[in-house]
């Protein structure tokens, strides 16, 4: 049995190769980094399964804290304590990726060599440049999660959340990860996708374990299953990845590429913020770029896991070749700001 799930993990390990090979053809990176993002990648499922496995405790026991139960007896708003519990729990597990992914990239870079203590603190310092992200994601997604379990089946709505947790654990291994190594916004994009297919590999091995076992498939036919999954799978991640790296690629050279789009009208809400809370123009362009692709990315997670879970295999293939042009055209479109960075690649 353990030759024979070998063999399937191995078979699972093929798109992976191939999607590795595809994408870092002409992008010479050190090996040692490379596998040391590839591993953070896969130990950022860690956090995700912890959070599937305990969300319901940790909402049942957060909406009866009694300044909740208090706040609902004085505003007479139905479920206004769930609510609050919501955003409560949402954000704890924000915060706890967070420093699950701070603590877990500080272990394998300083015990690699890769990096240094003060590095690492250099690191933090620039991560936490963008406070707004951070500081708005868990309520963005306890609000998102309160009103999707009144419109969904816990199934449901609880498939479209982690997928946007997903999305969130991915974006924070690379930035602590490369956050230093980035010479292009050709790079961001890379470097999501190999964080990207550390999560898939992970991610499909896992899923496999449950199905194994069963008579359901002969091996023959579960190899093929299994590279069929491991495909769509790794394909969506990575496309997803890519996006939200662009995005990341674009807000982390913003001083260089702002003064590009700073031609260009910018949005009544971003002229409206910057007149108000008087934030420099570039750092309200680095958060408008990093959020933007943070939403665009868990979006289309969203839809995709929706359509995956009622089984509607035809636009999920749809939806993968469109994700991949996408991808495709993201890498090639990295051409305009190949003169931003500190190197010409």
């Amino acid at each position: 049995m353990n030759t024979q799930f070998l063999i399937l993990a191995l078979v699972a390990f093929i798109p992976i190769l191939i999607w590795m090979y595809f994408f870092q053809t002409q992008h010479r990176e050190k090996k040692v980094y490379v596998a040391l993002t590839f591993l953070a990648g896969m130990l950022s499922v860690i956090p995700i399964k912890i959070y599937e496995r305990y969300w319901d405790t940790a909402v049942l026991s957060l909406e009866n804290i009694n300044l909740f139960e208090k706040i609902e007896d004085l505003t007479h708003i139905p479920n206004i304590d769930t609510f609050f519990a919501y955003i409560l729990t949402f954000t704890i597990v924000s915060l706890g990726l967070f420093l699950f992914v701070a603590v877990a990239m500080f272990i394998l870079e300083v015990l690699s060599g890769d990096n240094t203590i003060s590095v690492f603190k250099k690191k933090t310092a620039k991560i936490f440049e963008s406070p707004f992200l951070f500081a708005t994601t868990g309520v963005i997604f306890g609000v998102a999660a309160f009103f999707l379990n009144m419109k969904l089946s816990e199934a449901m709505w609880f498939f479209i959340i982690v997928g946007a947790l997903e999305e969130f654990v991915k974006h924070l291994v690379t930035r602590f990860s490369d956050e230093f190594k980035l010479k292009s916004v050709a790079d961001a994009i890379q470097f999501s996708i190999i964080v990207a297919l550390g999560f898939a590999f992970v991610e499909n091995i896992l899923y496999f374990l449950d199905i194994w076992g069963g008579d359901r498939y002969s091996t023959g036919e579960l190899m093929v299953y299994i590279l069929l999954r491991s495909t769509i799978s790794v394909t969506a991640h990575i496309s997803f990845s890519a996006i939200l790296g662009y995005y990341y690629g674009i807000a982390h050279f913003a001083s260089e590429i702002y003064q590009e789009e700073c031609r260009y009208k910018r949005h009544p809400l971003i002229q409206f913020l910057h007149s108000v809370l008087h934030v420099k123009s570039v750092t309200l362009f680095r958060e408008e770029k990093m959020l933007e692709g943070m939403l665009l990315a868990m979006v289309i997670h969203a839809i995709f896991n929706t359509f995956l879970e009622f089984n509607k295999m035809g636009i999920v293939i749809t939806m993968l070749c469109v994700m991949f042009f996408v991808t495709v055209n993201l890498i090639h479109r990295t051409e305009v700001h190949r003169r931003v960075g500190t190197t010409v690649s």
